[in-house]
């Protein structure tokens, strides 16, 4: 299971509305970016991204989330590896405990 510390350094380097938007179109709202959501048949604006919390929930399936739980739904990969992916990708590496 990853650490926290590393899921907290992963959420704080992905902009979740960069990476939702390479996935879906998404239009601005006062606060928040919306879009169709891509976890069920959603004809309307049911997503609702939120910058400043780098946050995604949806008020039509109820699935919400940060960055690594939105690419591990939309890539249908499990969170441990999103994590490992996105890690590597970052740079980031796991701390051991001696």
């Amino acid at each position: 299971m990853p650490s926290e510390e590393l899921i907290a350094q992963i959420e704080s380097k992905i902009d979740l509305a960069v990476l939702v938007s390479k996935y879906l179109p998404l239009q601005e709202s006062r606060r928040a970016l919306k879009g169709s959501c891509p976890f069920h048949e959603d004809s309307g604006l049911s997503l609702m991204v939120l910058p400043d919390k780098n946050a995604f929930k949806c008020f039509g399936c109820g699935k919400e989330g940060g960055p690594i739980a939105f690419l591990s739904m939309i890539e249908n990969k499990t969170y441990q590896e999103t994590v490992a992916t996105l890690s590597t990708y970052l740079g980031l590496a796991e701390r051991q405990s001696a």
